[in-house]
């Protein structure tokens, strides 16, 4: 029960369920271009979408004012993302 929360990554992995992808948005957001884009929760959500094929759902009761559940719109841009961040 100890190795649940030992590192970050095993955090979110018992919180969220898919680590790797929190991850990866989690790179995304600190690198310059996220940091460049991501200044408020209507310009990330913005630029997920339009640059990553990635729709971030909102939600009241989960992680920092967002759903677990994504939706992937194109599937192409999303490979990008995938590529870029992994």
């Amino acid at each position: 029960m100890k190795d649940l929360y030992s590192t970050p990554e095993k955090r979110l992995d018992t919180i969220l369920g898919d680590a790797g992808f929190w991850r990866r948005m989690q790179k995304c957001r600190l690198s310059e271009e996220g940091k460049k884009h991501c200044t408020s929760d209507i310009d990330t959500r913005a630029w997920f979408l339009h640059t990553y094929g990635i729709r971030l759902l909102p939600s009241d009761t989960d992680m920092n004012g967002y759903s677990r559940n994504v939706e992937i719109v194109d599937e192409q841009k999303y490979l990008v993302f995938l590529l870029k961040y992994t």
